[in-house]
């Protein structure tokens, strides 16, 4: 490493810590409140208020879980950690691709249906589950491998474990990721728009009714 380079990193690394102080507190804190609203809706029997809480967790926690482990990236020295670093994140990566779009599938559109979502905000939508959906067929086979047989360890062959690790590169995972999280940051806005609408009068006293109904 150029010994001049090392002051920079050094720096990226400072303004890093700097930067996650601040979110990581705030992304717990709301974390903290989504959980209490998912929690309300499922005692009222809210269904479409409580798969939208649901989704909206999921990717939250995946936030969360994403960002510990860029952290342990960035401060790891020795190359088995930052190779178990890389390992770690294409497990997550490869559920998380396989999750998402599940969630969602129809039941959530009948969700976003329940809470009058317009048509202009659909579309957008379904052009970010169609990104999703691309991103997890070009890259299951990948994911699946590293999932399989060094990150879940499903698999017991150990030479090929071994193998295995030794080709896996934590800057290639990294840019998985940072693909991967371009498609989160247009689905984030998103999501944002569909809790505001949760909060409408007129829709939250029709769930209400619908809810009294059952009983």
């Amino acid at each position: 490493m150029n010994i001049f380079s090392v002051p920079v990193i050094f720096i990226g690394r400072v303004k890093h810590l700097l930067v996650e102080a601040r979110r990581i507190p705030k992304l717990e804190n709301t974390i903290a409140s989504l959980r209490k609203q998912h929690s309300n809706a499922i005692k009222e029997e809210f269904l479409h208020y409580e798969r939208i809480y649901n989704v909206n967790l999921y990717l939250l926690v995946l936030e969360y879980d994403v960002a510990i482990l860029r952290n342990d990236a960035l401060f790891s020295f020795r190359l088995w950690k930052k190779k178990f670093v890389a390992r770690q994140l294409a497990t997550l990566l490869y559920e998380a691709s396989q999750d998402i779009p599940k969630l969602l599938g129809k039941n959530f559109r009948d969700s976003l249906a329940s809470i009058d979502i317009d048509e202009r905000e659909l579309e957008l939508f379904s052009k970010i589950t169609k990104s999703l959906n691309k991103y997890k067929n070009d890259n299951r086979e990948l994911l699946q491998k590293l999932r399989n047989f060094v990150g879940a360890h499903r698999d017991k062959d150990a030479a090929k474990q071994l193998e295995i690790i030794e080709e896996v590169e934590l800057l290639n995972i990294m840019e998985l990721t940072a693909s991967f999280y371009e498609n989160i940051r247009e689905l984030s806005p998103f999501m944002i728009r569909v809790i505001v609408r949760l909060g409408d009068r007129e829709i939250l006293i029709r769930h209400v009714l619908a809810s009294s109904n059952k009983t």
